[in-house]
């Protein structure tokens, strides 16, 4: 008995061994059909033999730890933090609540996670959030270390992939024209702003006027505006750095800080009249207020049944500032040629993987890629004279 014993259960093979308090303890193992042989070799591969006489962090329920997860985790950003609360909360307390953390099986898990109706990535978000609460436990003790006691170690698949299909729609820079052109202050100035710097929305909002480097032309991202909460730093490090603003955008925001009320440097650039100054704007109203209905009235993109398609008929699953800037912008930058260090340092990206994720091909440049290559494929002496096709008798 030093190491467990085995019974054989309704067609399951369970391994059973006695904790520190001698109170006895049972995992599941296999199939009946498992010889023991094969069985001990499981329980070794599971390192359940570990736990034998050991003090029993085992029984701590899912519950519990995730509770103490949310209460005790040193989270960077109160946003990261709501997102938490919100999965945890809405999504694993009810289904895992009572479950003995360590006893939860993958299958369960995996067929759980695969009943919501939502994208992969979404999918994998869920999972990611549930290893966490696992990972942590572990480093609390509360837990037993290894990998065979976090069950989401075990749920693969491409169901599971925090790699979203998402890719952004990016404006040329004749429909970004058209889309301010639609716009009235302050709205253009926030837009202007967002367009030819990149900056996140959050950033946009968090602005207050003395983040502004008049005499430098520079912008200092000192806070930044997520989830209605002001918050210290931008999103990465490279965010907290200050971004360069041309002239002659910097010409119209002055502009806008002669006319608003809240002109003084503690005020927000942008801020909320409703609240009388004491919070930035909406980036969720502003979108749905001003924004989409701009690039609607531009013909940038159309609506049908709820539907948002661009002008090729493809599904715009979102539309808002981060395609009028950043996705935008990094597109036409890298359509100009510019040095892709130089574009990357706008974007203010860590690596240029994410710039030239934010880059997208434009039709017109691939054509254009592609008639280089056929004119050298086809000589001049070659070529077939297009015709108009003769009109119907």
């Amino acid at each position: 008995m030093a190491k467990g014993w085995f019974r054989r259960k309704k067609g399951k093979l369970v391994y059973y061994w006695y904790n520190a308090n001698r109170k006895e303890r049972s995992r599941l193992i296999g199939l009946d059909s498992m010889t023991d042989k094969e069985g001990w070799l499981r329980v070794g591969e599971l390192r359940l033999d570990k736990l034998v006489a050991k003090s029993d962090a085992v029984i701590i329920t899912f519950g519990e730890l995730a509770e103490r997860y949310l209460a005790d985790y040193p989270f960077n950003k109160r946003s990261t933090k709501e997102l938490h609360n919100q999965i945890v909360k809405n999504l694993l307390l009810p289904k895992w609540r009572a479950a003995e953390a360590i006893n939860i099986e993958p299958t369960s898990l995996k067929a759980w996670l695969l009943e919501f109706n939502v994208e992969s990535s979404t999918r994998g978000k869920y999972k990611s959030i549930m290893s966490s609460i696992y990972s942590w436990g572990q480093c609390e003790g509360l837990v037993p270390r290894g990998e065979e006691f976090n069950p989401c170690r075990y749920v693969k698949g491409r169901e599971f992939s925090q790699v979203t299909g998402y890719e952004g729609m990016a404006l040329e820079i004749e429909d970004t024209l058209k889309v301010l052109s639609e716009l009235k202050q302050p709205e253009y100035e926030l837009a202007l702003l967002v367009a030819s710097c990149g900056l996140r929305i959050s950033e946009a909002l968090g602005l207050r006027w003395r983040n502004i480097l008049w005499d430098r032309g520079l912008i200092a991202i000192r806070e930044t505006f997520v989830h209605l909460n002001i918050q210290n730093g931008g999103k990465t490090k490279l965010s907290r750095s200050r971004v360069e603003a041309p002239q002659l955008l910097l010409d119209a925001i002055a502009v806008w800080r002669q006319k608003t009320t809240y002109a003084e440097d503690d005020d927000f650039v942008f801020p909320s009249e409703k609240l009388h100054g004491n919070q930035p704007r909406s980036a969720s109203q502003l979108v749905e207020d001003y924004i989409r209905p701009a690039a609607i009235a531009a013909g940038v993109i159309l609506v049908e049944n709820g539907t948002t398609y661009d002008r090729d008929g493809e599904v715009v699953k979102r539309f808002g500032f981060h395609n009028l800037g950043r996705h935008s912008l990094a597109t036409f930058l890298m359509d100009e040629r510019e040095n892709p260090a130089v574009v990357q340092a706008i974007m203010r990206h860590a690596k240029m993987d994410m710039t030239l994720y934010y880059s997208h091909s434009r039709r017109g440049a691939k054509r254009a890629a592609q008639d280089k290559v056929i004119e050298r494929l086809i000589p001049v002496g070659m070529r077939v004279q297009t015709r108009e096709p003769k009109a119907i008798q």
